[in-house]
């Protein structure tokens, strides 16, 4: 009866310290940092509403921009590598979860050996021996050591998802941007071709004129060096284009002859070319980004600083359970097999052992503190996320607003210049008016064409810039990355922070 009550005792106990709680603090999310206003500073964008960014590139109604999107996500090498740190992350905490469990391990051997004795018997026959054992050991979570360990670890794999969402959402506004850039380019060249052609005509017409008298040599040398110098802007930009190609092909992880072939446009109903440029995208109904509160839940680089923190705090739990005792529970059971003889012999052993740390040197006070330190600098890093993260939507709403703002009087002035240059092309050519005066309205319209192409421009990088700062709707994306063939097994995680 003793013995029973003494292994009820012991079960009783056991069972009492596995469920005791875990030393460290317990993680609680960081309230808001009263840095973070309740609303934005900058102008919300005339036409934007506050509405899901959900695979937001669509927004552009531009069937290319779409494909390339969504082909740099399946063949870009840095989401393989964000893939890849979500498996390891992954693996980490089915680690940490076995050490809440025993451990088992079967071991076997056979000798082969002669000799007198009573085991090998006195002729010195060979003999054959069979060892065979079943071992088992347990560390009991006594401080809760390791379910503070299995929970840094969950956290990590979190951030690593959020890490992941990071990699996508930077990639799509990269393959925007520089596909944006390549239209703004292309827009360029086919302006500098008419400019260049406008002005091969006023060479042409200033050589009939100076044949006739009515003009002196000097003008056709203006002529012709107005000729070289668009000739010069034309081969300066159509360079820049192939870097933008090459830009675009690196993002996509395409060859640039096969990306060429799909950014040029379908050839034209007589079977020529097309003109060279499309229109720059630009989106048909801009979503505006949420409260700045919001992006806590919006940002999956500030849910990844938000769980890097989590993880730092149960870390904090892991050093202080290391100063504790720990108590393993050790069991074999083996046997012994002669094959001479047929003799078997059978054994079996437990052997609880208990592990209690005297003197270190301060060593474990040390893993303390640089837990701590840990924590605090990861705090301090979320902190800092947060701020860069309302400064950059900020910044970009700044720019939207005023890019859209100034996108009326550059069209305007465009248009005015364009119909004045037409005006000074006519004159021109019935002798109203001298070359000078037709290259500087020439010179004036370039400049508004120019301007008015980098305003549409800026509008559509602008929106990108926003849209990537605001997190690009990743969390709407979460929902559907465990069925993506690329994306995270596991549902991605709500972000603590959420609503704050």
């Amino acid at each position: 009866m003793q013995i029973r009550s003494g292994s009820r005792w012991l079960l009783a106990s056991t069972t009492a310290l596995l469920c005791a709680c875990a030393v460290g603090p317990d993680y609680r999310e960081p309230p808001r940092d009263p840095a973070v206003p309740e609303t934005w500073h900058a102008r919300l964008p005339h036409g934007g509403e506050r509405a899901a960014m959900t695979q937001w590139w669509r927004q552009f109604d531009d069937p290319l921009l779409a494909e390339l999107v969504e082909t740099a996500e399946t063949r870009h090498p840095t989401i393989d590598a964000a893939l890849g740190a979500v498996r390891e992350a992954r693996a980490a905490v089915t680690t940490s979860r076995a050490g809440l469990l025993p451990g088992v391990r079967a071991n076997g051997t056979m000798t082969r050996s002669s000799g007198a004795g009573d085991t090998g018997g006195s002729d010195g026959a060979p003999f054959t021996l069979f060892n065979g054992s079943l071992d088992a050991s347990w560390e009991l979570d006594l401080f809760g050591g390791t379910r503070r360990n299995l929970e840094a670890s969950e956290a990590r794999l979190q951030a690593a998802q959020a890490d992941w969402h990071e990699a996508r959402v930077t990639l799509a506004a990269e393959v925007a941007d520089a596909y944006v850039q390549r239209r703004y380019c292309e827009r360029l060249v086919a302006l500098y071709r008419d400019t260049l052609a406008s002005r091969r005509e006023t060479e042409r017409l200033t050589a009939l004129k100076l044949k006739s008298g009515f003009v002196a040599p000097a003008d056709e040398a203006q002529a012709r060096a107005g000729r070289y110098d668009s000739e010069n802007q034309l081969i300066a930009q159509e360079g820049v284009c192939q870097q933008n190609l090459n830009r675009l092909a690196q993002l996509t992880a395409l060859p640039a002859a096969q990306l060429d072939a799909r950014l040029a446009r379908a050839p034209a109903a007589d079977g020529t070319a097309a003109a060279y440029g499309d229109p720059i995208p630009v989106p048909l109904h801009p979503a505006v980004p949420d409260v700045p509160a919001a992006l806590l839940s919006q940002r999956p680089d500030v849910m990844s600083a938000e769980r890097s923190l989590a993880a730092a705090s149960a870390g904090i739990g892991v050093a202080v359970a290391s100063r504790l005792p720990s108590l393993s529970l050790g069991g074999s059971i083996g046997i012994n097999h002669l094959a001479h003889s047929g003799d078997e012999v059978h054994s079996w052993s437990w052997s609880p052992q208990i592990s209690l740390p005297i003197f270190e040197g301060g060593a474990g006070r040390a893993r303390v503190e640089t837990a701590r330190a840990r924590y605090d600098q990861a705090l301090a890093q979320y902190r800092s996320k947060v701020l860069v993260a309302v400064q950059e939507v900020e910044d970009a709403l700044t720019r939207v607003d005023a890019s859209v703002r100034r996108a009326d009087a550059a069209r305007q002035a465009e248009t005015n210049y364009s119909v004045l240059l037409a005006s000074q092309e006519n004159r021109y050519r019935l002798g109203a008016t001298s070359l000078l005066d037709l290259e500087e309205t020439r010179r004036l319209a370039l400049a508004s064409r120019e301007t008015l192409a980098a305003v549409e421009a800026e509008i559509s990088q602008s929106w990108i810039a926003l849209y990537k700062a605001a997190g690009g709707g990743w969390r709407d994306d979460a929902n559907t990355s465990p069925t993506d063939s690329r994306g995270p097994s596991d549902a991605a995680p709500t972000p603590a922070g959420a609503g704050a």
